[in-house]
């Protein structure tokens, strides 16, 4: 269902049980591909599950960009501070073992396996969604895991989101743009108001929005649903290849000096947001200034400029998928001033608005490579013949294979220039595969291009 009432179909954005994941395939019964809005399906799963997202305090975070990064700092400051943590995220890069994490780890296959074949009937019985199904899945994991704390990132808008039936102590939204706007209502305004329903009675929220009219719309449903929103400012900091590193006056722990390998001034400002939040944390859950700094310092988000080394070379992997996200991806590459030539590889998906991601790419590279990640479904395949057709012929090219894409990447960036692969998150996963990537734990490890 969309948020006015309708019930969307299979169509350009497919959400049923990804086929060419074996866990996934295994975990899950065969599920519709549709968009199934509301919380009815995933409540009635739990309920009939006695209710394991009650077992534990839950952290709920969502927006368009960086909800993933927020929701990685949060697990890993609270893992810092001796609690066990459960992680949800989504999408996943490479395997659907990303998604369910308990202390940065995944939980073991067999255990998903054998929980979710308890499940089966209930998924059966209430034909959910796939996303309604892995969430359910995640919840009852972390009870059966025995977490103390669970971080939880919304998978699409807010108010209508699986995720939603949790009860959070700590709620934040990261920002808010146009992306997914037949779903979710359009106008930045009807986003942002779907985004705002993750926001409940009593519940600290947090949000590093800066858009005048997202904003508005945020602090207004904060009022109607009787919350305070406090905002978070972009601080001062410094980025680097190595990360960032920024300072923070905070209440709870005075000032703090935090170093991340995260890069980017979007990364600042996720950090911040991260951090202040969690100031408003109950009594019941302690954190010390030594769990901030450690769990900042640790933390790693695969595929948000990922920098690797190939030789001479630096690879840069980013899953910038919207013109916002390309911003800040082309923001950084600017401020960094990385070794040229950089050469991009770059795959964005048909329902994006690629001619403006393009257009921001073809600023910042030198070169642009075109293609295609085998990953992608058939209907969300751009045509980047025709995509070529509106840059510059003598700085783009269209790779047809994605390894020839990888490979003539490389070759272009001789003998010390950068590529950067982004577009999408199938772009980076494929590349991730490709390259014998985990992206689990985003460990740095040499480039084998052949």
């Amino acid at each position: 269902m969309t948020p006015d009432g309708l019930e969307r179909s299979p169509g350009a954005i497919q959400f049923g049980v990804p086929a060419d994941d074996p866990l996934a395939v295994r975990l899950f019964p065969p599920l519709p591909g549709t968009v199934k809005w509301g919380l009815d399906r995933t409540e009635r799963i739990l309920a009939a599950l006695d209710h394991p997202h009650r077992a534990y305090p839950v952290l709920h975070v969502g927006g368009t960009n960086g909800k993933g990064s927020v929701a990685r700092i949060w697990a890993g400051i609270l893992s810092a501070a001796g609690y066990r943590t459960g992680l949800y995220t989504s999408p996943h890069l490479v395997s659907f073992r990303e998604r369910i994490q308990v202390d940065g780890r995944p939980i073991p296959d067999e255990l998903l396996e054998e929980w979710s074949q308890s499940m089966r009937p209930l998924l059966i019985r209430e034909n959910p969604s796939f996303f309604e199904a892995a969430t359910a899945l995640a919840l009852f994991a972390f009870a059966r895991s025995e977490v103390d704390v669970a971080v939880v990132e919304v998978g699409l808008g807010g108010r209508l989101d699986a995720t939603n039936v949790v009860s959070p102590v700590l709620t934040a939204i990261t920002n808010v743009s146009v992306e997914h706007g037949d779903l979710l209502g359009g106008t930045l305004a009807n986003i942002a108001r779907e985004k705002a329903g993750i926001l409940k009675p009593g519940v600290p929220a947090f949000t590093a929005a800066d858009d005048p009219v997202a904003l508005a719309v945020l602090r207004e449903e904060a009022v109607s649903r009787g919350v305070l929103l406090r905002r978070i400012s972009q601080p001062e900091g410094r980025v680097s290849l190595g990360g960032s590193q920024l300072g923070l006056e905070t209440a709870r722990w005075g000032p703090l000096d935090l170093a991340s390998p995260m890069c980017g001034r979007h990364q600042i400002r996720n950090i911040a947001l991260a951090v202040r939040s969690l100031e408003a944390l109950p009594p019941r859950l302690p954190v010390s200034s030594d769990a901030v700094l450690e769990g900042v310092r640790r933390t790693r988000v695969p595929g948000r400029f990922q920098v690797e080394a190939e030789g001479e070379r630096t690879w840069v992997l980013d899953v910038a998928h919207n013109p916002d996200g390309i911003r800040a991806l082309s923001g950084t590459l600017d401020e960094l001033a990385l070794s040229r030539p950089r050469v991009g590889v770059v795959g964005i998906l048909a329902d994006k608005p690629w001619r403006e991601m393009l257009g921001q790419l073809d600023r910042v590279l030198d070169v642009l490579v075109l293609t295609t990640p085998p990953s992608v479904p058939q209907e969300r395949r751009w045509d980047p013949g025709a995509a070529a057709a509106s840059l510059a012929p003598d700085r783009t090219r269209v790779a047809t294979g994605f390894e020839a894409a990888l490979k003539l990447a490389s070759s272009l960036a001789e003998p010390s220039g950068t590529v950067v692969v982004t577009g999408s998150l199938h772009t980076v996963g494929d590349a991730l595969t490709g390259l014998g990537k985990t992206p689990v734990e985003a460990l740095p490890c040499p480039l084998d291009l052949g």
